[in-house]
């Protein structure tokens, strides 16, 4: 199981869908990102084979490789993020007025 760290307007991610960022909205705001873009699925190469999952994906292309940021009932989540990616994050959260924040509830 992987670490989550999500975009939420709610006082917590758990309460994201009461304060939600809409799917439209986010189609919007990372449309005009060029270092983003949509997806409707999204693969990833493992040890084990291709794994490719569905869903709404907003993938960053950093210098690091591609980032899926997956939207899902009114938050944008990050698996595995580290320093580099959530420095991406909060820079999202600030322009859709939001927050991030871990798991277990910590802020960034």
């Amino acid at each position: 199981m992987s670490y989550d760290v999500h975009i939420t307007r709610a006082d917590h991610w758990t309460n994201s869908e009461a304060k939600p960022i809409s799917i439209e909205e986010s189609k919007v705001y990372f449309a005009a990102k060029a270092d983003f873009e949509y997806m409707n699925k999204f693969s990833h190469q493992t040890p084990f084979g291709t794994l490719t999952m569905g869903g709404e994906f907003f993938v960053w292309n950093s210098k690091d490789g591609k980032v899926p940021f997956s939207y899902h009932e009114g938050r944008i989540t990050v698996s595995r993020a580290d320093d580099f990616i959530i420095g991406r994050m909060k820079q999202v959260a600030q322009e859709l007025d939001a927050i991030v924040q871990g798991d277990e509830g910590e802020l960034y």
